[in-house]
């Protein structure tokens, strides 16, 4: 776990950096530009003879005059093209990488994270699934996305956000009036009739993943919004009175991340949101990987009784990109942490060999 006072000083540092713009501009130590050197030598000899008309035709004089044109070398700049990617990089494993044959830099490094993403794809198998999206260009990379899994609890951050939206007040005080069962945490062992404003019952619902928290939000304001939210989205799960957790795929949650990521773009109270992922008090996934390198926003969900264990980020490197991982696995293990970090790694490579437009920056 990294030292909180280092993580709030990256945290500022990269929200200023990363959140007050709607896009950079990629560098990478990788890529380089091909000059070609070319030389254009023109030489033109012209001949000139004239006959003096004064001068005897029997003479046939002649004055022969012979310019040579100067040597000049003309040195131009261009820049390499991306290679087209061979579609043996990508297998035949669910991989959707359209986009990627034209917006990389075709090299060693990047067929190498995707050797060994199959890898990865091989050991799990179907219990795994993941998303991979950058912000700027669109590349997408998925596997198995359209599998369900419990939500756990990555549906509270896009809940949340579907509150920020609405205008909720955040001063508004809510009376605790559930408790969700075998719930330990602040807001349950304070008990029924504990008064709290919608703010503090947000922070716990994203930081420490308080279910009753959340619990008691749905009861105040409903899912109404939400379902119509996740409608306009795309997404095919909506919540309801009896269930406040429920089934979704990583194509449901890649929608619903990525639109964290717009309304954090533009609003001050999504960049409250994405500071609230910043610091959850589990850092053990795609954030133990990154989270030194980038600033990391990110939920993550786990059910011990399910097997299933999720996190959901959203990587605010040179260039932006979100990491969806689904996984059916008994949470909260260095072993179920794993698949995580190797992901989050290989993925990272994959973002750094991605290839921006200047010209629509």
């Amino acid at each position: 776990m990294r030292d909180c006072n280092f993580k709030r000083a990256m945290a500022i540092m990269c929200m200023t950096a990363a959140l007050t713009s709607a896009s950079c501009a990629v560098t990478s130590t990788d890529s380089e530009s091909i000059y070609t050197e070319s030389s254009e030598t023109q030489t033109t000899q012209t001949e000139a003879s004239q006959a003096d008309d004064t001068q005897k035709a029997d003479e046939d004089a002649q004055e022969t005059t012979t310019t040579t044109a100067e040597t000049t070398t003309t040195t131009t700049t261009t820049t390499a093209a991306p290679e087209a990617i061979s579609s043996d990089a990508f297998d035949s494993r669910s991989f959707y990488s359209e986009s990627f044959t034209d917006e990389v830099y075709s090299n060693d490094e990047l067929i190498a994270a995707f050797d060994e993403i199959d890898s990865i794809c091989s050991q799990y198998g179907s219990t795994i699934s993941f998303v991979y999206k950058n912000f700027e260009t669109e590349a997408t990379c998925t596997y198995n996305s359209t599998k369900s899994y419990s939500t756990c609890s990555t549906v509270k951050a896009p809940f949340c956000k579907c509150l920020l939206e609405s205008g909720i007040d955040l001063e508004e005080e809510i009376t605790t009036t559930v408790t969700w069962s075998n719930d330990y945490n602040t807001t349950a062992s304070e008990g029924i009739g504990a008064t709290h404003t919608a703010e503090e019952l947000i922070t716990r619902a994203v930081n420490q993943s308080d279910n009753t928290a959340y619990y008691n939000l749905v009861k105040y304001y409903g899912y109404s919004d939400f379902n119509s939210m996740n409608e306009s989205l795309g997404v095919s799960y909506r919540l309801g009175s009896t269930w406040i957790f429920t089934k979704c795929t990583a194509d449901d949650l890649a929608l619903q991340y990525e639109d964290i990521y717009n309304y954090a773009e533009e609003t001050d109270r999504g960049k409250w949101l994405i500071g609230l992922m910043n610091e959850t008090d589990l850092e053990v996934q795609i954030s133990a990987q990154l989270g030194d390198k980038y600033f990391v926003a990110h939920k993550y969900g786990t059910d011990r009784t399910q097997y299933c264990y999720h996190d959901c980020a959203i990587v605010y490197a040179d260039s932006p990109f979100m990491l969806i991982i689904m996984t059916s696995q008994y949470g909260e293990t260095d072993e179920s942490n794993e698949v995580f970090k190797r992901l989050a790694e290989q993925f990272d490579i994959v973002n750094s060999q991605l290839v921006i437009d200047e010209a629509q920056e």
